[in-house]
């Protein structure tokens, strides 16, 4: 269990320094995916399965797609032609065979146990729904309905940025 969670926080730090040193927006909105998903595993290694399922659904199902959206919208210049040398190409499959590898050995050796019996005090939830919708809900409704709109504003501005004047 404890490589899991170096490993995934491994990722998750290499992805989001990958998410600011990317050139390219598209890369870095995968590689922010990247770093949601590596994310939600360690929630996983911590014995939070319904903090990693909302992770997953939440940030990498919604966001990260509102994001990529929103970045293919703004997009105004067309990808350069560059044809990529064979051995980078090559090294970059070999790489990512060998990391597959490495993750799913690491799963399968280390007994991941999703069981409501273990579930770790996250936050002073004890991993219960039922009274971590009533904190979200009572304590701080205000703040989340306020990223709700800003979200909303967020949509909104990048769709009226990238209109076309008629």
């Amino acid at each position: 269990m404890v490589i899991a969670f170096y490993i995934l926080g491994f990722l998750a730090i290499f992805s989001a320094i990958m998410v600011v040193s990317s050139e390219r927006p598209i890369v870095s909105g995968l590689y922010l995916l990247l770093c949601f998903v590596a994310v939600a595993g360690l929630y996983i290694t911590l014995s939070a399965p319904f903090v990693a399922a909302m992770q997953l659904i939440v940030y990498s199902g919604a966001i990260i797609v509102l994001i990529l959206f929103v970045i293919m919208l703004l997009n105004q210049h067309r990808e350069s032609d560059k044809k990529r040398p064979k051995w980078v190409t090559a090294l970059s499959i070999v790489a990512a065979v060998l990391i597959g590898w490495g993750v799913y050995f690491t799963f399968i050796t280390s007994k991941i146990v999703l069981s409501h019996g273990k579930m770790s005090p996250i936050g002073g939830m004890n991993g219960n729904v039922e009274q971590l919708a009533n904190v979200l809900f009572s304590r701080y409704f205000i703040p989340f309905e306020v990223i709700s709109v800003l979200l909303i504003a967020a949509i909104i501005s990048a769709v009226f940025i990238s209109k076309k004047r008629v």
